[in-house]
C-alpha cells in the first residue's frame, strides 16, 4: 500500500505527463469560466478532484499551466473582481428598500393629514348648521 506522499508523487507525475501531451486546441476545448475545467483535468489525469486542490505540487503546476496559457492567449485573462469591486455592506439593499418605502409612507401620511384637516373644517361648519337648525327650526340663507 502506498503512503500519502507516494500517492501525491504519483499524481504529480501523472499530471506532468498530461501537461506534456496537452495542446492549445485541447486546452481551448476545456475552458470553463475562464479557467481549465477541473473535472475534465481529473478525468484525463485519472485522479480525484481533491488532488488538484490539496496536492501542493499539482496545485502549483496547474496554476503555472493556466498562467502560461493566459500569456499565450489560449485562456482569457483572469478577472480580478474580488479586489476591484467594493464589498457590499450587509443589508445595503434592504436599507435602500426600507428608505424608499419610508419616503412613500411619509408622503402618504402628509396627504392624509391634509385631507383630515379639510374634513374637520367641513365637519365644524356642518355642526354649526345642525345646531342652528335644532334651535330655530329654520335653515339660514
Amino acid at each position: 500500500m502506498l503512503s500519502g506522499q507516494e500517492k501525491g508523487a504519483e499524481h504529480f507525475e501523472a499530471f506532468k505527463r498530461w501537461v506534456a501531451e496537452l495542446t492549445d486546441a485541447d486546452a481551448r476545448a476545456m475552458v470553463r469560466g475562464g479557467q481549465l475545467n477541473r473535472s475534465e483535468i481529473c478525468k484525463a489525469v485519472g485522479c480525484a478532484r481533491s488532488v488538484l486542490q490539496q496536492n501542493p505540487r499539482v496545485k502549483q503546476a496547474l496554476g503555472e499551466l493556466e498562467d502560461g496559457l493566459r500569456e499565450r492567449g489560449v485562456l482569457p485573462q483572469a478577472q480580478q473582481h474580488d479586489k476591484d469591486l467594493p464589498l457590499r455592506a450587509t443589508g445595503q439593499l434592504q436599507q435602500a428598500t426600507d428608505r424608499e418605502r419610508l419616503k412613500q409612507l411619509e408622503v402618504e401620511n402628509a396627504s392624509l393629514r391634509a385631507a383630515l384637516t379639510e374634513m374637520r373644517k367641513r365637519l365644524q361648519r356642518y355642526e354649526v348648521l345642525d345646531e342652528l337648525l335644532a334651535t330655530t327650526g329654520r335653515r339660514p340663507r
